[in-house]
């Protein structure tokens, strides 16, 4: 859409969001349009004159984010799409100083692409994150079938049980995701309200199912976030071919946890 180049960083920066986007559509967690990405990159570059790209005017509230660079997916697009297209498919914008709106710098199909319908939500974790001076980077949100499944499960609607079950299902959970999966009551998709309780829930975990919806995940890097997601939805997965297997599964005892604790210093 616009005349600038990647420097390397950032081309591996998108060939990293293109193949996680290539993964979730694979898993089939990607519906449609279902699910974005969201990096900040603004360690990753450099961008002079910003004011010569194209202006969104956009009011942003979240203060820590003023002058900050982002690669976005763009709203309506498909991660197959993404996968296959990413500079079609993604936007590479800057806030304005001033907080009245972004440049877009690189990317998209024509001048009148926008950042996800979520873009809100986006920035709202992006503000925490920035604000808590965390190390992630990234916001992933997708639709993992399996977790999605046991969120319709009142049983394990409850972070408590629900983190129990996924322990005991697969040892990669434990070691991977020690501090658990964050579990966030149903809430409208795309709302104000969704954003707010998943920063809330990931004051204490990286990666958060929403209830009847979907998983986020914050991490360093957009692999690593599909890695927590994916390790989560093969404990659950688990759970559910024992149960259509006709028996519960037995899962991890207390011991073997405890074993797997003091193993890989899990805490």
């Amino acid at each position: 859409m616009n005349k600038y180049s990647l420097n390397s960083d950032c081309q591996q920066t998108v060939a990293a969001i293109a193949r996680v986007a290539r993964n979730l559509w694979k898993r089939e967690w990607a519906e449609r349009n279902g699910g974005n990405i969201s990096v900040d990159v603004t360690d990753l570059v450099e961008i002079e004159n910003v004011r010569r790209f194209p202006a969104v005017s956009f009011t942003i509230a979240q203060s820590k984010l003023a002058g900050r660079t982002f690669f976005v997916k763009i709203g309506g697009a498909r991660m197959c799409d993404l996968a296959e297209n990413p500079e079609q498919n993604l936007l590479l914008i800057n806030i304005d100083k001033n907080l009245k709106g972004y440049h877009i710098i690189w990317g998209g199909r024509d001048e009148n692409c926008r950042p996800t319908s979520e873009f809100i939500s986006h920035l709202k974790i992006h503000q925490f994150l920035r604000r808590n001076k965390m190390k992630q980077n990234v916001f992933l949100h997708t639709h993992p079938t399996h977790l999605i499944a046991l969120s319709h499960i009142a049983a394990f609607n409850d972070e408590k049980r629900l983190n129990g079950l996924l322990f005991a299902m697969h040892p990669e959970v434990k070691i991977n995701i020690p501090e658990g999966v964050g579990f966030v009551p149903y809430r409208c998709p795309g709302s104000e309200s969704l954003a707010d309780v998943t920063v809330t829930a990931l004051q204490d975990h990286r990666v958060v199912l929403w209830e009847k919806h979907g998983c986020a995940a914050v991490a360093k890097d957009a692999l690593e976030a599909f890695d927590l997601i994916d390790i989560a939805n093969k404990a659950s997965q688990i759970f559910f071919i024992c149960k259509n297997a006709g028996f519960t599964p037995e899962g991890l005892n207390s011991k073997q946890l405890a074993e797997i604790d003091s193993k890989f210093n899990c805490k």
